[in-house]
């Protein structure tokens, strides 16, 4: 009687299990299931001796690195100064501007060239201000590297 019994809890985790397997058929999971294996898999295969080794190597200068900084207060002022950065939306900024300016030159007419298409450029109260701000920034960086 309990072999019945036995054969018959076998049978409902195997109807479990071909439910399971599925589902995981029909939404895609198990084709990425079998993606991370063979990546798995590839990778496994390639941690040769020396690869091993340079990881090894390049893990210990990182910690001699993260040490040094820590020691040095470096890490306290990075840290200091990305926090102040995203405080003022500075590097998220940047990114935009960044950002949209490649769209805009991907779209802009090319330059005409010679001087006479300098000097619209040049007669753009834009183009001034971005001068100016850049000569100021080119002044400020300056002085700070005076100081060391």
């Amino acid at each position: 009687m309990s072999a019945v019994m036995a054969e018959t809890s076998h049978e409902e985790e195997l109807a479990k299990s071909r439910e399971a397997l599925g589902h995981l058929v029909e939404n895609g999971d198990l084709e990425r299931i079998v993606h991370l294996a063979r990546l798995l898999g590839a990778a496994q295969d390639s941690m040769s001796d020396e690869i091993v080794t340079r990881l090894a190597g390049m893990a210990s200068k990182a910690l001699c690195l993260l040490d040094q900084a820590t020691r040095t207060d470096v890490m306290e002022r990075m840290v200091t100064v990305a926090e102040k950065m995203d405080q003022e939306h500075i590097l998220t900024d940047f990114l935009r501007c960044l950002a949209g300016a490649t769209e805009e030159a991907a779209h802009a007419p090319p330059p005409k060239g010679g001087l006479t298409g300098l000097w619209e450029l040049i007669k753009q109260p834009e183009t001034q201000q971005t001068i100016q701000f850049l000569m100021l920034l080119g002044k400020h960086f300056r002085s700070c590297r005076l100081k060391h």
